[in-house]
Formats: structure tokens, sequence, C-alpha cells
């Protein structure tokens, strides 16, 4: 056991607060961690090895850690694929078996037959490769991979020959994560570098390129006017997606200045100018909302956008005369519209619509007639769960989507309209699920607003108090679902509740949800999650001192906002990568992309509504705050490790309680995908944590 002070605290690594002052908006903001956020410091590397000691210390006593390590690796030990992506005669998909440690890029014939493309672990045993975006050309015969090392968020591109699996183009470095738009055939592509994750040369966010197969990349042709914008680029962070129609005829753009703003939609008939230089008409008619258009083989352009429509529609443009779209499928009066397949089989009676709508965390797919949007009916599904990533063969008659609720992993299901039949397309296998009870709690916010609470537990347990987590996230229009959660399965089957707030700020219930906790609005989403909070401990469901807070990324952010405005209501919290130091967020990582979600601290208003939630700035000396546990990985390129580092330096100094505030640094990994092992020891020591301070009793394994 670690020394402690004469309070009965842990005995910190020491670091004396600073007197740096920021003057901002016409106020003083004070950073006393401010030289914690040199990473590269010898003092903040001496302190931060103190914090990895204090943490490992601690967590070796922990009970739980190997037994939440073996729950979780026994609850994704099953077969995860994404739905295919016809091209050609094959198939194309993601493959990460039970012990993989990364997915691997898969093809498959039309007899079923599959062979490895891409892997991952074989191209970097280390496990630091992660694979990105992938794109076949519409014949099958060759792929654009993107790859990765640690936590990087910039992509290299290479190009397999399909026949072969052998490296025929590239590398192209300097690519944000997305796909590639191949021009009609094999032999050439449009891609982006820049933007977030890239690395273009001059200013501006993501740029247009043109690049044909067996030339350098430095030879690659930019292509002018794709940006939507008057220099013909996009402005600091901009976000720029490229797709080209199977026939090679329609090129589309869309153009997003940050994650919850709008984007700007151009279309280019190759047809009637050149790949190098198309002849781009802006869509005007969609600005305003955010779009995804797909270019059919009709000639159409379809569009799913929530423009004057918060739980979006569907509009059908023709090229011809793109200033008058058509509304084929409108807003529906409660569910959210999600995606859309094209079904326009020659041999079908009529060409088919399959829209994908969700309400509750609950998926439906509903069919329609192509030409006039009338509805015919749904696709059979295998239950009331959810549904996503909905695939089809363009010019076909089938489309592929993901199924999976609380106790169902991930499944690929395959629905031919010939028949109008839906069955399993690949079994995952059967993971060893535990005996839970799933269900629904409703709560007020301050402000009247009704929240609603996934519950998780032991079906052994239906009712009474149990040791509980509650996780939020709240931001970027990002909904909560009731889909197969390996940790919220891991903390029943050990005996505990795990619940999941659907805040405001998620996408849940349309963009109307986002927007009502963005911005200055965000402290509604805090109120939310308090709610939540406080409903558990009201209605008995879990025991005094026995409710934790968890959140990632930015529900790392809400749960730390929460703990600073009413830490008596938690006994443990854990954030992990959160953007904490509001008033300086968009000055790292991708911060200056989220402006349009959190505000500016350039903006005197806006700055008041950061320092009104900011954690760090929250942080009062001599308050009894719960056990924390704050996670950072050192290569993350979205949310700098600064944050954690300077609000766990204020915590422990501010904290009266002798509930330990703890820093876990990993290195070599990033904000998003990481290598399976690393994921479940994450997971293990989060829930291991968890349990120590929430009470929940679990044995070790073995015992």
């Amino acid at each position: 056991m670690l020394p402690n002070d004469p309070a009965g605290r842990p005995d910190y690594p020491p670091v004396a607060p600073g007197d740096t002052v920021d003057r901002l908006g016409g106020r003083d903001v004070p950073d006393p961690y401010r030289a914690l956020e040199d990473g590269d410091a010898p003092a903040t590397r001496e302190w931060s090895a103190g914090q990895r000691r204090l943490f490992d210390r601690l967590r070796d006593d922990w009970p739980a850690v190997e037994a939440f390590r073996t729950a979780m690796t026994r609850l994704t030990a099953f077969e995860q694929l994404t739905p295919p992506r016809p091209a050609g005669e094959l198939a194309f998909f993601t493959v990460r078996g039970p012990t993989d440690e990364h997915p691997a890029l898969v093809v498959a014939d039309s007899s079923g037959t599959r062979r490895i493309l891409f892997d991952p672990h074989r191209h970097d045993p280390t496990g630091r490769t992660v694979l990105g975006g992938w794109t076949p050309d519409p014949t099958g015969a060759r792929v654009a991979v993107q790859t990765a090392e640690g936590g990087a968020e910039e992509f290299t591109l290479h190009v397999l020959d399909v026949a072969t699996g052998r490296t025929v183009d590239g590398p192209i470095t300097g690519c944000p994560y997305g796909e590639v738009a191949w021009v009609g055939g094999p032999d050439a592509f449009y891609h982006v570098r820049g933007g977030p994750g890239g690395d273009a040369e001059g200013p501006g966010g993501g740029r247009l390129y043109l690049h044909r197969i067996g030339g350098h990349p430095a030879d690659d042709t930019e292509v002018p006017g794709a940006a939507a914008a008057t220099d013909g680029g996009t402005g600091p962070g901009a976000e720029l997606d490229v797709l080209t129609g199977t026939d090679g005829r329609l090129l589309v753009t869309a153009t997003a200045d940050g994650l919850s703003s709008g984007n700007r939609v151009r279309l280019a008939d190759l047809t009637r100018g050149t790949p190098e230089k198309p002849d781009w008409h802006p869509l005007s008619a969609l600005d305003g909302g955010w779009s995804s258009p797909w270019p059919a083989t009709d000639g159409l352009l379809y569009v799913l956008t929530d423009l004057d429509a918060d739980r979006g529609r569907i509009l059908v443009l023709d090229p011809a005369a793109p200033e008058r779209p058509r509304v084929l499928v409108p807003q529906h009066e409660h569910e959210v519209l999600e995606s859309f397949a094209v079904l326009d089989d020659a041999a079908l009676p009529v060409p088919l619509l399959l829209v994908l709508r969700s309400a509750g965390g609950h998926g439906r797919i509903t069919r329609h007639d192509l030409r006039t949007g009338a509805p015919l009916g749904e696709v059979p599904l295998p239950g009331t769960g959810v549904v996503t990533d909905l695939t089809f063969r363009q010019g076909g008659h089938e489309a592929w989507f993901c199924y999976s609720d609380p106790t169902t992993p991930e499944t690929v299901h395959h629905y031919d309209a010939r028949p109008g039949t839906t069955g399993v397309w690949r079994a995952p296998g059967t993971p060893d699920v535990p005996a839970v009870l799933v269900s629904e709690l409703r709560c007020a916010a301050a402000d009247g607003t009704e929240v609603t609470v996934l519950l998780t537990r032991p079906a052994a347990r239906p009712t009474g108090p149990l040791p509980t987590v509650l996780q939020g996230y709240g931001a970027f229009g990002e909904p909560q679902v009731a889909d197969y959660y390996a940790a919220a399965l891991a903390w029943a089957g050990l005996g505990g509740q795990f619940a999941v707030a659907r805040v405001r700020g998620g996408g849940e219930h349309g963009e109307s949800w986002h927007r009502a906790g963005m911005r200055e609005h965000k402290r509604n989403g805090i109120d939310d999650f308090l709610a939540a909070a406080r409903a558990l401990h009201d209605r008995g469901l879990c025991p005094p001192g026995g409710l934790g807070a968890f959140g990632q990324s930015a529900g790392g952010l809400l749960v730390g906002a929460a703990m600073t405005r009413s830490p008596d209501l938690f006994a443990a919290v854990a954030a992990t990568a959160a953007p904490l130091d509001m008033a300086r967020y968009e000055l790292s990582g991708y911060g200056p992309y989220w402006t349009d979600e959190f505000g500016t601290r350039e903006d005197p208003e806006e700055l008041g509504w950061l320092l009104g939630y900011s954690p760090y700035h929250h942080v009062a000396a001599g308050t009894a705050y719960p056990a924390v546990l704050l996670t950072a990985f050192e290569d993350d390129a979205r949310v700098d490790p600064l944050h954690a580092r300077k609000m766990c330096a204020a915590l422990q100094r501010a904290t009266s309680s002798d509930r330990p505030v703890l820093l876990r640094l990993e290195a070599g990994v990033g904000h998003g995908a990481r290598a399976r092992t690393g994921r479940l020891a994450y997971f293990a020591d989060v829930l291991a944590f968890q349990a120590e301070y929430l009470g929940l009793s679990v044995r070790p394994a073995g015992n």
C-alpha cells in the first residue's frame, strides 16, 4: 500500500500550482497547471512517471481486475463482421475473429469462399497498425486501403490487386480517414489530403486530388473548385468527402467546416468536363443542412438531409435541374432517418428504396417505391434492437445490415427483395452472455424534459439497489442505443447495474435534440445526466455511496462537469480521453474542428458558455471529491493528454476526500481504433476501479 498523508489521502506526486492567468474576453482565467501542458518537459515526465507508479500500485490491490478481464474476453469471443460492400462479382468486408487483435479486410467470391486481403496484425505484429477506410473499385479488381500507426489520425493510402493481394500503388501519405472515389473503373480515383487528420500542403483543410494508378503522388492533380469555397480550398480543419456513382458519371463532394455545422454539396457530370477539371455546380438548394448524397445508376441524386427536417428526409435531384429537389420520403413524426438503400434491379416489379429509421434506439427498415416514395411495407427484422450499416448492390436486389440488441452481438443480415426475405448472412458465433434484465427508466430534468435511461442488471435481481455505473455522452448528435455492449454485460454479470443516460446533445431524437445540448445549451445535457443520477438514488436503484459515472471523449467532459457541479452524487468517476479545460480545448488536437459544437474562446459570450461548465475551472479547494480515474492516451491526436494531466493535478490538490484521484496513462495508442488486448485491459481497469469504490464485491479470478 502507498503511504498516506495525515488526511488519509494517497501521497500524490508533487506539482506546484503556478500563477498563470490569461486575460480572455475581458475576464481573468486562471490556469495554475499550465506547465503540465508540455508533455515532453522533464518535470512533466517525472510527474507522469509518478502518476503511473501510483496507479499501478493501487490497481494491484483491486481484486476485480482479472475477473473483469476474463468476463470481457468471454463476451467479445465471437467473429465480428461488417456488412459486405459488393463490387463486380465479389463482396468486401472486415472480419475480427474471436481472438484477433484487429479487424482484417476480406474478400469473398459468389460461392462464399473468402480470403484475407489485408491483416493489420500480420503487417505489424506489434499491434500498432490499424485499418482505416477502404474502397473497392466498381469492378472489384482493386481496392484502396488506408492504414495508420499508433494513435495517428493521418492515414497512408495503398492500392491492392484483389486477385493477388499485392500492393500495386502507393503510398499516398497525409490523408484523413475516409474513402476514395473511383472514376468508373480500376485505373484512377479521387482522394482527399489535409483536413482533420491529414497533412496537405497549403492553407485550409482538405483538398481533392485525382490520382492515376502507377503515377507518383507528387504528380497528382489538385482538382479546383471541389470544396465549395471561394478560394477553391476549405477553411481550417474543414472536412471534405468525395464519392462517385458506380458508372463514374456523377462526382459529388460535401464540405463541412465542423462536426456540428451543416455541409455544402457540389455536383459535377464528368461526361461534360474532364476528371482533372470537372464542371462543378453547387447544390445551393441543400445549403443550411447536413446532407448525405448518393448518385444512383438511374442518373439521379438521392439525398438524406436534415434541411428543414430535424429527423431527416430524403430528396431526389435531377442533375439537369438541381435547384428543384423533390421530396421522396418526408420527415417522420418521431423516428430519425439514419440511411437508405437503392434497389433498382430491372427484374423487380417496382424499384425499391429501403429506409432505415430509429426511435428510442430501436431500428426499423421500411420499403418504398423508388419512383414515388410510396410506402410498400417493412423489411422483416430479427427483433426490436439496433440496426446499422445498411449496404446494397447498385443496380441489384440485395441489401445487408447489422443487427444487435443488449444480449445479441452484432450480426450481419441479408435482405433479398425478390422473395422479400431476411436471413443471417454470416453467423458470428454465440458468446457466453449472462442472464440479464434490460429495462428503461424515465425521469425529468430540471426544465421538465424527459430523459430516458437504459438499465442492464442481473436477471436474478430484478428489483432493489445495486452498485451502478451511469454512462453518458451527449455531443455531436451521436445517439446512445440499446446495442450489444460487453462492458455493461460484464458489470451486470458480476452483480452490478449498468445505466446509460440518453441526454441532450446526442442524436436519439434527431437534430433538435442535438442542438438542445450544444453550444449555449451544453448545460442541458449535464442537467439531464444529473437528473438521471438523482433518479437512480431516489428510486432506490443504487445504494448510498453506490453510484459511479463513466464517460469517454465528450462523455468524459459530461461526467467531469457533472462531478464538479454535484460531487456528492457520485462515489467514483471515470473519464477517458476527455476535453476538460474548455478555455483552451481549441488550441490543441481536434479542438479547432469542434467550435461549432462547444463555442470558441475568441468570442466573449461563447467563452462564458465554456467557463460555465469547464470541469478544470470548477475544481474547488476543500471539496470531498469522489474517487476519480482519468485515462489518457499519449498518442491521442484528437484530445491532448494535457487535459487529463491538468485535471488530475487540480483534483489531487483540491480534494478533501480520502478517495484517490488517479491518472491512467497509456502509450502507443490514440483516440480511436486499437488492439483488442489493450481494449480489454482498459475496460478491465475501469470496471475494477468502479467496483472497488462502489462496493461491488467481486472475487479474484480462481477464488
